[in-house]
């Protein structure tokens, strides 16, 4: 199923999608198909433009985050766990001491946040290569290493979920025997804000016995709605047919679990 979703994903990626276009529409121009040769064109030339608009990025990815408001952590209940979902980071390497913060390492910073601000004892982080990536970065935050128990097979959400649950499952178990009763753990789900509902359907479908209080961060979206609208806002942006891509993603992640799983 792993590899289904990344073919599926992969897809239906805008870029793929409007290469798909041209390439649909060069050999409808080798064919004397004039017509609908230049029209296919000029739809790739739509699609690619509609992606790369800040604008679009400001609709969308604004319409994923406003489900979260933001909530300062000392606002935040208490839990069992702070389950930090892994994406945020590079790897370290032996040319860069250092762990490599990318858009999303916001989701580490407001774990350690939710840490030092005493709303659970413990920090899971979750995802490949998080012991490389998002541990250095805790460690600098003031998140003692004892603190932080590393999930480090999941490759993706649905991985996320499953294999967090049977971690807190086992520890559940062995406090269980300890001191009698075993109880349903609360998680604070840490991840970007863009990302927290397909992370929310994920955890309450495949780690049903984890009550999920989601803690958002990394609103990415919501801090380029600051701005009046302007002439740039339309204009084709690199970065920004990135970040749209990102969030054309999340829906067909979403809707794709929702109505086929």
């Amino acid at each position: 199923m792993y590899i289904l979703n990344k073919i599926v994903g992969g897809c239906l990626n805008p870029l793929v999608l409007g290469l798909a276009l041209i390439v649909a529409g060069g050999l409808c121009l080798c064919r004397n198909r004039r017509k609908t040769g230049f029209g296919l064109l000029a739809a790739a030339v739509a699609w690619l433009w509609f992606w790369s608009m800040p604008v679009t990025f400001r609709w969308l990815g604004g319409a994923l985050e406003n489900e979260w408001p933001v909530t300062r952590a000392e606002d935040m209940p208490t839990a069992d766990a702070i389950v930090l979902l892994g994406g945020g980071m590079g790897s370290n390497t032996n040319v860069y001491p250092y762990a490599e913060m990318w858009s999303g390492a916001d989701r580490v910073w407001h774990a350690a946040r939710l840490y030092k601000a005493g709303k659970a004892p413990i920090v899971i982080s979750t995802g490949v290569g998080e012991r490389e990536s998002s541990l250095p970065l805790l460690r600098d935050l003031g998140v003692p290493e004892a603190a932080v128990v590393i999930e480090d097979k999941a490759r993706n959400t649905e991985e996320n979920a499953k294999f967090v649950e049977r971690l807190l499952k086992e520890r559940a178990h062995a406090e269980a025997q300890r001191h009698g009763e075993e109880e349903k753990k609360k998680v604070l789900l840490v991840t970007s804000a863009w990302h927290m509902r397909r992370s929310v359907l994920m955890y309450r479908r495949y780690a049903p016995n984890l009550e999920i209080i989601p803690a958002a961060a990394d609103y990415e979206a919501t801090v380029n709605t600051g701005h009046p609208f302007w002439f740039k806002d339309i204009w084709p942006d690199a970065a920004t047919f990135a970040a749209n891509s990102a969030m054309l993603k999340e829906c067909i992640g979403y809707w794709g679990y929702r109505l086929l799983r």
